[in-house]
């Protein structure tokens, strides 16, 4: 009788090269120590992920879920921001999975469930609809993803480190002060003129 095929292979590749990511890293994440790794061989792993991008690019998805599972509890968009922050102090490699093609992902407008849930968040602190608040939740990601590079650099001292935090906190606050008079003001403005139609 034929072999029955392992329903669980797949799940126990991922979760072995994903371990071996997160600890170790990309140069630990090899083939053939996957196939190991998982209790397959290697032409059986490739028989499933034609090659090591293949692989990555699940392991990129399941990053983007773990973030997106450690930002879910905030209730402020200054919580997301704090979370993000220390998801990615706590997971440097888990960083550079999601970072290194978070432009050609936005571009293509793949599902991102971590920027559409600051969008929500920042709906819900300065009203309007989430997509009004692309251009903000966009400067947003452009600042953690500096203060997490400037964070995970070699020479980076632990005051350092909490000095760059701070300074990122502070820009949010200023960036989030800035959009909710900016809102306030569109929203003045709406009403005026609904006022001046009225008055005619």
């Amino acid at each position: 009788m034929p072999r029955k095929a392992d329903a669980r292979l797949e799940g126990r590749i991922l979760n072995a090269a994903y371990h071996m990511w997160s600890t170790r890293g990309e140069q630990a994440l090899t083939m053939r120590a996957v196939a190991t790794a998982s209790g397959t061989t290697t032409p059986t792993l490739y028989e499933r992920f034609s090659n090591k991008d293949d692989l990555l690019s699940l392991l990129r998805r399941r990053a983007r879920l773990n973030l997106f599972s450690a930002i879910k509890p905030s209730r402020t968009p200054a919580q997301v921001c704090r979370r993000v922050l220390d998801f990615f102090a706590a997971h440097p490699n888990d960083y550079r999975l999601i970072s290194e093609d978070w432009a050609i992902a936005f571009a293509r407008r793949e599902h991102m469930p971590s920027f559409e849930f600051l969008k929500r968040s920042l709906a819900t602190q300065l009203g309007g609809k989430p997509d009004q608040h692309t251009p903000v939740a966009l400067a947003l990601v452009a600042l953690l993803h500096g203060t997490a590079t400037l964070l995970h650099s070699a020479d980076s001292h632990k005051k350092v480190s909490r000095d760059f935090r701070r300074a990122c906190l502070s820009a949010y606050e200023s960036l989030i002060r800035a959009a909710s008079a900016q809102s306030a003001h569109s929203k003045w403005r709406l009403q005026d003129s609904r006022q001046h139609l009225h008055n005619r």
